[in-house]
């Protein structure tokens, strides 16, 4: 899965690719897009879908903007598993709305170390989940909207304790959100729904909250360093804890420790 945004003078050459499909939404200005030797021009939230190995390019100019997202059959097969998925080639999105989602999502990217896989996965499961959701074609539209997805109840479910025993046993290892999809015999992105319906965050937001109470009782009760005590909850480098506890707590760990 990827995606980017792309503005200004640009223009590249006729490519395609093998296994993925590409979504190419213009948010300003005008996309001026060839594929399959037929020309469109795209503006005001205009898109168009790229299936895999048709041959495409396009170029925009000073004032013009793109968003891009490049994604393989097999992931999208991981959200909707029944869903036989046939888009139709031109697509519409509200610009402001996109470019919004898009922001957040960079974001949540940019706040998470390179080597934090399950705040990725999160991330990406839910740009897969915006994309099925709005995205028109022949295929069977699971997701209405994006902001109001059915979600079906988890706490009743007994493998919902397994899962939570299994976090609470291995917050401070990496955790994978496919482990955890698997334990509660669930996909990724049925998973992350069901999770956050039943106990009011994602399964990384809970682990990441799980580390930052066990590092103010390590804080409080002993004299390990900052350093010692990143490293001992799993968190991939010194400035991920701190990042993670100053959003957390308000401050930094050595003025938690002071506070006190």
């Amino acid at each position: 899965m990827e995606f980017w945004r792309i503005g200004g003078q640009f223009s590249n050459l006729p490519h395609a690719h093998e296994g993925e499909f590409q979504v190419t939404v213009s948010v300003n200005g005008t996309c001026f897009f060839t594929q399959a030797n037929k020309e469109y021009m795209l503006s005001g939230g205009r898109s168009i879908v790229q299936h895999p190995l048709e041959n495409h390019y396009f170029n925009i100019g000073h004032d013009a903007e793109v968003l891009i997202f490049r994604f393989g059959r097999s992931s999208l097969k991981e959200v909707a598993p029944y869903t036989e998925l046939e888009f139709a080639i031109r697509q519409e999105f509200d610009p402001a709305t996109i470019s919004g989602y898009f922001r957040r999502w960079m974001g949540a990217l940019l706040e998470c170390d390179l080597t934090d896989r399950m705040a990725q996965e999160e991330t990406e499961t839910e740009v897969l989940q915006f994309l099925l959701g709005s995205l028109v074609g022949g295929h069977v539209n699971t997701s209405k909207t994006y902001c109001d997805l059915p979600v079906g109840t988890f706490s009743s479910d007994p493998y919902l304790r397994q899962v939570l025993e299994y976090i609470h046993t291995h917050y401070s290892d990496e955790i994978y959100i496919d482990e955890l999809a698997s334990i509660a015999l669930q996909s990724r992105f049925h998973f992350i729904r069901s999770f956050k319906n039943a106990i009011g965050v994602t399964p990384y937001q809970y682990v990441l909250r799980l580390r930052i109470e066990e590092a103010m009782r390590l804080l409080e009760r002993t004299e390990k360093s900052v350093i010692d005590i990143s490293c001992s909850l799993g968190f991939s480098s010194p400035s991920q804890f701190y990042r993670a506890f100053a959003r957390s707590a308000g401050m930094t760990p050595e003025k938690y420790r002071s506070s006190l």
